[in-house]
């Protein structure tokens, strides 16, 4: 059974009167806007530490400002932007993972109450936009043309640097941290170790998602 045919089996058994999927269709609505939100948050953050730490390196940036807290040194400063993007970026890909689920369990849904095929123009109106989305959409659909194929050659390697471009960034960060702290103390080992961990952590967890995909895919044909 692929995972499109259990979230209909969901839909059907614990879903059945047309009132209660209309209240779960409109609060997953709500839910996807705040996991949105959310990662325009987190973008921000990636943002921020990727341009704070060359110029903490270079000594442009005086101090940091983390709500009240205020850092001064910089080396501290620059032992805690590592941590700060790993984490941000671990949790930028979790909430990701789960728009995805939400934005497949919403079309299905709205399928379902409103008795049209999955893939009609009608349903595919209904779904929250996304970027991603929209480029498939455009890329999937008819006879691809010359304009198409350089679009989508464009976009291809756009991705790949979109999605790994944060670990080499990783890379970078820890290198340059190693090498500014010299770590001797705890504290030091802990800066040093803390963004290793989570990069490694996020890296496993992307694993694992894209071969339960591939499983479930293999599964459902």
């Amino acid at each position: 059974m692929s995972k499109d045919d259990k979230i209909k089996t969901l839909i059907t058994e614990e879903l059945k009167s047309e009132n209660a999927k209309e209240k779960y269709l409109d609060i997953l609505d709500h839910r996807i806007d705040d996991n949105r939100k959310s990662m325009g948050r987190l973008f921000l953050v990636l943002l921020l530490t990727t341009l704070a730490f060359p110029l903490l390196l270079e000594t442009k940036i005086s101090e940091i400002s983390i709500g009240p807290l205020k850092i001064i040194d910089s080396k501290i400063g620059l032992g805690i932007i590592p941590t700060i993007f790993t984490f941000a970026y671990y949790k930028y890909l979790m909430i990701w993972f789960d728009i995805v689920e939400q934005k497949r369990t919403f079309k299905l849904l709205t399928s379902e109450l409103f008795n049209i095929d999955l893939k009609s123009f009608l349903n595919e109106r209904l779904k929250p936009f996304s970027i991603t989305d929209s480029i498939d959409k455009h890329h999937s659909r008819g006879k691809m043309d010359s304009i198409g194929c350089l679009s989508l050659f464009f976009w291809i390697p756009t991705g790949f640097v979109l999605i790994f471009f944060p670990f080499v960034f990783e890379v970078y960060l820890i290198k340059k941290l190693f090498e500014i702290l010299q770590p001797e103390s705890i504290f030091d080992w802990l800066l040093f170790i803390t963004p290793i961990m989570i990069g490694i952590f996020t890296l496993l967890m992307l694993i694992q998602v894209i071969r339960n995909d591939l499983k479930k895919d293999k599964a459902g044909t």
